[in-house]
């Protein structure tokens, strides 16, 4: 077994069963070292009509979007002949903030590899062992690998997205691979092919990937708000890591439905545009409605073409239509089978010309636009004080709510690996605080102010109570922009409960926690966050089959411990539950003390299935 799956098994059980404070495998490099700053609008706003579609049919799609459980869609960016007809953000978003792209990335860096190659410094027949002589392989079937097979997710290599966090020396692990299939002989998707992709950009060019990409088309385009993480070996991470405004990501979608052309200019070949929008590899049933060009996805029976990132980030495009949609999400999704894209291909696919007009559509569509999402919200905010002296600024108009009177002060909480930022991306970007030691509540004035101390660091927050307020979260050297709502609410019961929501609008990730009191001064923290652990699933299974041995495990576990045991691991560590302390309690030294003998019992079972799984994956080694 190649090591670095068996660092995946020590990052999962590492996370799952132990509380390990840093459960990294790896030395951690930040990557995430800016945060974006508001973008200009671009693009002319008009009515649909004005473009020939009906404000009730972009109306009705919106409605749909936010009534399906399965959309949660952060902004949304309709252009139709290249003027934006819509353009909403659920609360706390906007669409002019960069937003991370996940596998949007890899579009861009198939644009780069186009304009090499029709300037010939590349062929798509090039062999990647001719680019990278000095490469250490143990496949002979790797002399065989081409650029065309890297763009077509076709190479064969399986060192993929797990190891971006379970080894350091990217590109050594991926020619050390022994390849899955004969290249050009399967579709397997594999994000590390981008990255090589993105080396090759760098050989050739003698410039950075984003040097490069800035010159030849952000530049030229007017894209200025831009950021892409960079990988441990200092190169842009190619696949994946780029931030961008779901209105740049719509400049780049017009530029491709116009063949390479943008407002004028000639940005990429158009041959090199049609067969990029072509299908190149055919891809399983299972992954959805698109087959595979060059670095992007192409309808199987349709018009329609795709970028596409993890978690529902997507440029959809409609040429017979001449429509560009932009959507940001937080979906439970890895890839383009998505209920958004569904709806969007349903309202804005098919015949978009035959609709009513309908006066008294167009201000219900603004209205829409204004409140998208709204009841959906998890936290409700206060409506602001509305009488003669709060309007004269004689009194305030948001004045703190005593309800929170109540939370006031700090609570200490036993060992844990849980923090304010989400789990999905601590893991993806191998960041991790050192777990939650204490949280406090302080009211400032008329402002209520959370801190979370985290591996010995105090993460402090304004929270809105009338509305979000931003904040800035430095964590491990990265820099997330943060807004943050609180609400007091009582159960039927009239007992207090308190609500926090915390809002990244650079990331396709959200965290939630709700507070309550148990009867001897317990605080219970409940928290969650979106995507969930539904999208960890596929991936750990993924892991946990890579050998015989672990398999059997596994199994052997679920038998013993109950059916869904993993899964309902996975619950725990995307949910978990807190018991938090007082620290003005009565009997604080003896509830510290019930709590520490509850955690340790809990963890000493853990701790040995924890060590079982290795064992049993450092024996697999030539598995």
């Amino acid at each position: 077994m190649n090591k670095w799956k068996i660092k995946a098994v020590e990052l999962l059980t590492g996370l799952a069963f132990t509380n390990k404070p840093n459960p990294a495998v790896i030395p951690y490099v930040p990557s995430k070292t800016e945060i974006s700053r508001p973008e200009a609008k671009h693009f002319h706003r008009t009515t649909p009509e004005r473009r020939g579609i009906s404000s009730k049919r972009i109306y009705n799609m919106l409605s749909s979007l936010e009534n399906d459980p399965r959309a949660k869609v952060h902004n949304i960016v309709i252009v139709k002949d290249g003027e934006i007809i819509s353009e909403c953000s659920r609360p706390g978003y906007d669409v002019n903030i960069r937003h991370l792209s996940h596998s949007m990335s890899k579009t861009l860096t198939g644009m780069a590899i186009g304009i090499l190659c029709s300037e010939g410094a590349l062929s798509l027949d090039t062999k990647i062992a001719d680019i990278f002589k000095e490469q250490r392989i143990v496949d002979k079937r790797f002399l065989d690998i081409t650029v065309r097979h890297l763009l077509t997710m076709s190479s064969g290599v399986p060192f993929a997205e797990v190891g971006s966090v379970t080894e350091f020396e990217w590109t050594r692990a991926f020619f050390e691979s022994r390849l899955s299939f004969q290249p050009g002989t399967n579709f397997a998707y594999n994000s590390m092919n981008s990255y090589i992709l993105a080396k090759i950009v760098v050989r050739r060019t003698g410039m950075s990937l984003m040097n490069f990409m800035n010159s030849r088309i952000f530049k030229p385009m007017g894209i200025q708000n831009v950021f892409w993480e960079k990988g441990p070996e200092g190169i842009e991470k190619g696949g994946w890591g780029v931030y961008l405004s779901a209105e740049s990501w719509a400049k780049l979608g017009v530029m491709m439905l116009s063949g390479g052309v943008f407002e004028g200019k000639r940005i990429l070949p158009a041959s090199w545009v049609a067969e990029s929008t072509s299908t190149q590899i055919k891809v399983p049933e299972k992954t959805g409605d698109y087959n595979y060009g060059y670095h992007l996805w192409v309808h199987k029976t349709k018009d329609y073409f795709l970028f596409n990132g993890m978690l529902g980030q997507n440029v959809w495009v409609c040429p017979h239509n001449n429509i560009v949609a932009v959507v940001n999400c937080e979906n439970n999704e890895l890839f383009q089978k998505s209920a958004v894209i569904e709806i969007i291909e349903n309202y804005l696919g098919g015949n978009i010309s035959s609709d009513r007009y309908s006066p008294a559509a167009s201000s219900m569509l603004r209205e829409k636009e204004k409140s998208f999402f709204e009841s959906r919200r998890f936290a409700i905010p206060k409506p602001e004080k509305r009488g003669i002296t709060y309007r004269l600024g004689l009194r305030s108009r948001t004045p703190f709510d005593k309800a929170w009177n109540k939370i006031l002060g700090t609570y200490t909480f036993q060992a844990n690996n849980h923090s304010i930022l989400p789990l999905i991306i601590r893991a993806m970007q191998n960041n991790y605080s050192g777990g939650i030691q204490s949280m406090t509540f302080e009211k400032e004035e008329q402002n209520l102010v959370f801190i979370s101390h985290e591996g010995g660091v105090d993460y402090k927050f304004d929270v809105g109570l009338y509305g979000f307020k931003t904040n800035v979260l430095n964590l491990g050297g990265e820099s997330y922009i943060v807004r943050v709502l609180g609400e007091a609410t009582t159960d039927e019961d009239g007992n207090p409960g308190f609500k926090l929501e915390f809002v990244l609008p650079e990331m396709p990730n959200s965290r939630y926690m709700t507070f309550s009191f148990a009867k001897d001064e317990r605080l219970i923290l409940n928290m969650s966050e979106m995507p969930n652990e539904k999208i960890a699933e596929p991936l750990v299974e993924a892991i946990y089959t890579t050998t015989p041995k672990l398999s059997f495990a596994v199994s052997i576990l679920e038998r013993r411990l109950g059916d869904r045991f993993i899964s309902r691991k996975l619950e725990s560590i995307f949910s978990p539950t807190l018991i938090g302390v007082s620290t003005n309690a009565d009997d604080y030294y003896r509830i510290i003390a019930d709590e520490k003998a509850r955690a340790d019992e809990a963890l000493r079972s853990t701790k040995a299935i924890s060590a079982m799984l290795i064992k049993l994956t450092s024996e697999s080694k030539n598995d």
